[in-house]
C-alpha cells in the first residue's frame, strides 16, 4: 500500500489575520476552503470567494460542506438548542435556507438523500434533536431520519467519532464505547455492525472503500492511518496524516481523506488494490 499527499491549498504564512478553519472535496465540484480574516468569515471556492455577514457563527471551528455545484453550507457546532445553526448558501452568497439542527456536532457528510449530521458526547446528553446521535435531515432542515429513535436492536451512540458516505443510501460510523463499525440504512432502517480491533478504537477519522475500511488517529497515536479489511482481525499501519482529518465518501476517486491544519488543506489517496478485490 502507498499514500499519496497533495496539496491542495496553502495559506500565505505572512498572513497571521488568516485562520483556516474547514474545507471540504469532491471530485465534481473541487476544493471549498472556509476561514477567518480580520474577523470576517469566507468562503473561497474554484476562482471566488464570499463574505459570509448575515449569519451568526459562536463556535471556533465552524464546517463547511459542497451540496452541489451552485450551493454550499456552514454550520455552527454550537447551539443553544433553538437557535438556527446551519446555513444553506447559494454560490453567489445568498442565505437560501437556514435552520436548527442541534448542539454539539461532530460531523457532516452530504448525500442525495439529505444532509447527514453525527454528534459528540455534549450533544447526546444535552437536549434535542442531537440526543439521536446521528440524523439525517432534508435539505428543509426536517429529520428524515433519527439513529436511536428509528433503529431498533442498535448500539448506543455516546460519542459519534466519524462518519463517513457508504454505498448507495447507507452510511458508516464508529462510535463510543465500543467502537464497532457501523453501515446504516435509512430507507430500510436496517444497520450491520462490525467488531473491531482494538488498535483502531478512538479513531475520528474514517473512510470505507470496497471492502477495506481506513481509520486516522486512534487512541495513543500520532496521526498513525490504518487499513482493515473488514471482518478480519488485524490491522495495518499504512503511514501518517498531520491535522484535523476527515474520510470522503465512496463516490471521490480521486482522494480518500482531507486534512486541515494551520497552513495547508491536504488531500490523501490510498493505493491499495484489494479494495475492490
Amino acid at each position: 500500500m502507498e499514500l499519496i499527499e497533495s496539496i491542495l491549498f496553502k495559506k500565505d504564512p505572512e498572513k497571521d489575520s488568516v485562520e483556516l478553519l474547514d474545507a471540504d472535496w469532491t471530485d465534481n465540484f473541487g476544493l471549498i476552503v472556509a476561514f477567518r480574516e480580520n474577523s470576517k468569515l469566507i468562503v473561497k471556492f474554484m476562482d471566488s470567494q464570499i463574505i459570509l455577514s448575515n449569519i451568526s457563527i459562536t463556535c471556533e471551528y465552524p464546517l463547511v460542506r459542497w451540496i452541489n455545484t451552485d450551493s454550499l453550507l456552514i454550520a455552527d457546532a454550537r447551539n443553544d438548542g433553538e437557535t438556527e445553526n446551519l446555513y444553506i448558501f447559494n454560490s453567489d452568497g445568498t442565505l437560501r435556507n437556514s435552520f436548527n439542527c442541534g448542539d454539539g456536532i461532530e460531523d457532516i457528510v452530504v448525500s442525495n438523500e439529505g444532509i447527514w449530521i453525527s454528534y459528540f458526547d455534549e450533544g447526546v446528553f444535552g437536549e434535542g434533536i442531537s440526543t439521536e446521535g446521528l440524523v439525517l435531515f432534508s435539505y428543509e432542515g426536517t429529520p428524515i431520519f433519527r439513529y436511536h429513535s428509528d433503529l431498533s436492536g442498535r448500539p448506543s451512540i455516546v460519542d459519534c467519532y466519524a462518519i463517513c458516505k457508504g454505498h448507495s443510501s447507507s452510511i458508516w460510523l464508529f462510535p463510543y464505547t465500543d467502537f464497532p463499525l457501523l453501515n446504516v440504512n435509512p430507507i430500510t432502517n436496517t444497520i450491520q455492525s462490525f467488531k473491531t480491533p482494538k488498535i483502531l478504537h478512538g479513531s475520528n477519522g474514517l473512510c470505507v472503500r470496497g471492502k477495506v475500511a481506513y481509520f486516522h488517529h486512534p487512541y495513543n497515536t500520532n496521526g498513525e492511518l490504518y487499513s482493515w479489511e473488514v471482518g478480519r482481525r488485524q490491522a495495518h499501519l499504512i503511514g501518517n496524516i498531520k491535522g484535523t482529518t476527515r474520510g470522503l465518501g465512496n463516490k471521490e476517486k480521486s482522494h480518500h481523506f482531507i486534512s486541515i491544519d494551520d497552513l495547508y488543506v491536504k488531500a490523501y489517496r490510498v493505493i491499495n488494490h484489494k479494495e475492490y478485490e
